[in-house]
């Protein structure tokens, strides 16, 4: 698996996949973008939930197999704090044959070693809808431990509130 920066038509390929009517209930916000809409769709994953976390550029990133051209996710680093030394890590795989075969965990391993190691920063932070147990599951085997439940906190793309569970894992913890 590689994690590399992708072209605009790898992330109109990302838009495609993302098409699947269920991931807006996983992931907290409309998946559905005009198939060229590379601007939205990184506004979208550029979002952040917590209170520390600023305005600005994702470092996003396609996840890679070696046998296929196109990504079949993304991981990316959004809400970058330079001041704190925070981030908050997203990650999605969005084609459905590749989901539960550890290449989110192993996309998340990696670009918090990097973000750790390379962009020095101490706290990574996680937002994940307390719906979402895969991903809560995936978070806490890398160590990540809930900080707090932020209730009625995620507007939902049918206008619901909805909870999410804030959850974070420093340099200082990290052991992968």
């Amino acid at each position: 698996m590689l994690l590399t920066f992708m072209e605009d038509s790898h992330i109109e390929h990302l838009i495609k996949l993302a098409q699947e009517p269920t991931l807006s209930d996983s992931m907290g916000w409309n998946t559905f973008f005009e198939e060229d809409d590379t601007e939205g769709f990184i506004e979208s994953v550029s979002n952040f939930a917590l209170p520390y976390s600023r305005k600005s550029s994702p470092i996003m990133f396609g996840i890679y197999l070696e046998s296929r051209e196109f990504p079949i996710g993304y991981v990316a680093l959004k809400g970058l704090n330079r001041d704190l030394l925070t981030a908050e890590i997203a990650v999605a795989i969005l084609d459905k044959q590749f989901s539960g075969k550890g290449y989110g965990r192993l996309a998340l391993k990696r670009m918090i070693t990097y973000a750790f190691h390379e962009l020095q920063i101490k706290t990574i932070a996680a937002a994940i809808l307390v719906s979402n147990k895969m991903s809560t599951n995936m978070v806490k085997k890398l160590g990540f431990i809930v900080k707090e439940i932020m209730y009625n906190s995620w507007s939902m793309p049918n206008g619901e509130l909805a909870d999410m569970l804030w959850m974070e894992v420093t340099s200082e913890t990290w052991r992968f």
